[in-house]
């Protein structure tokens, strides 16, 4: 089923670089993809960011945007909170440990919000959220600004599927929500395998 949005913004809940990673077997490796960030979390914690996720109306404001230059003015308010990472890869700037399907504790930043800036690609806009507790408080967000489930289906060519939710008070937007393991194809901070849970949050200008 093709999807029926203009402009797409997923609020992806992973981080843009991970500080450290722990292997299988306890040791810890550094990923050449990832640099490592030898603040302790204590100190990062202590670092003047006071939340770890994008608000509910942040993403349906960031729905208006069809440019990282837009995308970037608009986070750039936004920070101590979340920092632009590379290009199109912005993430929270605190970071939290985050257990994996293997039980190890991954220090990451809690959140993620990616665009493409592929020009051969669709416009894509993601915000991942990396814990399942997190990913409830934001989707209660919007439901507290009327979004309601709408129906489900396999709208943006991910393997999951994703739920649709709509709200009266903002016509012409619709949120998606799926949880997976493979967010974002090979970038940042998921350009390898991926193995903590993953909620992700997009917010659509629908075509007219």
């Amino acid at each position: 089923m093709r999807r029926g949005t203009g402009y797409i913004v997923i609020f992806v809940v992973g981080a843009a670089y991970l500080s450290i990673r722990e292997c299988v077997d306890g040791k810890r490796e550094k990923s050449p993809e990832i640099e490592i960030v030898h603040e302790d979390v204590s100190q990062i914690n202590a670092a003047t960011a006071t939340r770890d996720a994008l608000t509910a109306t942040e993403l349906i404001e960031l729905a208006d945007c069809s440019s990282l230059q837009c995308v970037q003015l608009y986070m750039k308010d936004r920070s101590p909170d979340f920092v632009h990472a590379s290009k199109g890869e912005f993430a929270a700037q605190r970071r939290s440990a985050v257990t994996d399907t293997a039980g190890n504790e991954l220090v990451m930043p809690l959140s993620t919000f990616y665009i493409d800036v592929n020009p051969q690609a669709n416009w894509r806009a993601a915000h991942t959220i990396h814990k399942k507790e997190l990913g409830d408080k934001l989707l209660e967000e919007f439901k507290q600004l009327g979004f309601q489930l709408i129906d489900s289906d396999y709208y943006l060519g991910i393997r999951n599927k994703q739920y649709r939710y709509a709200s009266s008070a903002y016509p012409g937007k619709s949120l998606y929500v799926t949880s997976t393991y493979e967010p974002w194809y090979r970038k940042g901070l998921y350009n390898t395998k991926v193995t903590w849970p993953c909620f992700v949050f997009e917010v659509y200008r629908d075509k007219q």
